[in-house]
């Protein structure tokens, strides 16, 4: 009897330390669970910020400005946002950073919007101005162009009025001539060492434009080595032609009033003229108004 009450008593304390044991070990099991879903809580969170970072500092990288202001501004965040992503990594179980962190990449891709928006805002004015820049030049270009042609069509009225207002000759004819009877009469001749004198003669035309009053008009002769008649005679016999001084043979004062007008130079030789071709140029008021050639044989 003794015996069976010891054995219910032994019985009962296995079944107590039993369901301690049990309790005791689904409170640690429900524990470890516990920390283990935190973890992988933890874990996921960590895993969806670090990806939401990195996506966010891929959008700041795209953006190129020029905007020395905004590029600095943009320079922040991306420096901003690599600092937390190192802080994250070094992060096991203090969720609370984690959460902060969230939250501050949430402010950084409001301010990105807002970069884009002033950004997006930029390149419209810099769109306008580019266009106006454009119309501007355009419309200087036109009237440059403008000008230009107004000018050119200026020089050409004026060339043609200064081309107008040039003297200009007709008929001209020489004739190389032998004196006779004592110089008293004229021949012509071909003949190099039996002519004596060269006969110009021409007539200048009518010519309203012209200024009206006393002209000279002068006879060049020269050989075919362009040595002019008479050779090494006065020095002082030059007039102007294209801003310099240039001899001549003959010359002749005449009283021009814009009418046509006939006329004759003679050039008396000084040396014996040589059986070759010879040129003959005319001018008067500092432009060459006729030419044309003799061959003496």
């Amino acid at each position: 009897m003794e015996t069976t009450t010891k054995e219910k008593k032994g019985n009962r304390l296995f079944a107590i330390i039993a369901a301690v044991l049990f309790i005791t070990a689904a409170v640690l099991g429900w524990q470890f669970l516990e920390q283990r879903s935190i973890a992988e809580m933890e874990k996921t969170d960590k895993e969806v910020i670090q990806e939401e970072l990195n996506v966010l500092l891929g959008d700041y990288e795209k953006l190129t400005v020029d905007n020395v202001e905004l590029k600095y501004q943009l320079n922040i965040g991306k420096e901003k946002i690599k600092e937390m992503l190192g802080q994250i990594e070094k992060l096991k179980e203090k969720s609370d950073l984690l959460w902060k962190y969230k939250k501050q990449s949430k402010t950084l891709r409001k301010l990105l919007k807002g970069y884009l928006h002033e950004i997006d805002s930029l390149n419209k004015t810099i769109t306008h101005l580019s266009e106006e820049k454009l119309e501007v030049e355009s419309n200087l270009d036109r009237e440059k162009r403008i000008t230009k042609e107004l000018t050119q069509e200026k020089e050409q009225l004026a060339g043609r009025v200064e081309l107008g207002s040039q003297m200009k000759t007709y008929n001209l004819v020489v004739t190389s001539l032998r004196l006779k009877s004592g110089g008293t009469r004229e021949k012509e001749e071909k003949r190099a060492r039996r002519v004596g004198k060269i006969q110009v003669c021409l007539t200048i035309g009518a010519n309203a434009i012209v200024e009206s009053g006393t002209r000279d008009v002068y006879l060049r002769i020269a050989d075919k080595d362009g040595n002019v008649f008479p050779k090494g005679g006065d020095s002082t016999k030059v007039f102007i032609f294209e801003e310099k001084e240039i001899v001549y043979s003959a010359k002749k004062s005449i009283d021009y009033q814009n009418q046509a007008k006939d006329l004759c130079i003679y050039f008396s030789k000084k040396e014996e003229f040589l059986p070759q071709k010879y040129t003959v140029d005319i001018f008067a008021d500092g432009v060459q108004i006729g030419e044309t050639w003799f061959e003496l044989e």
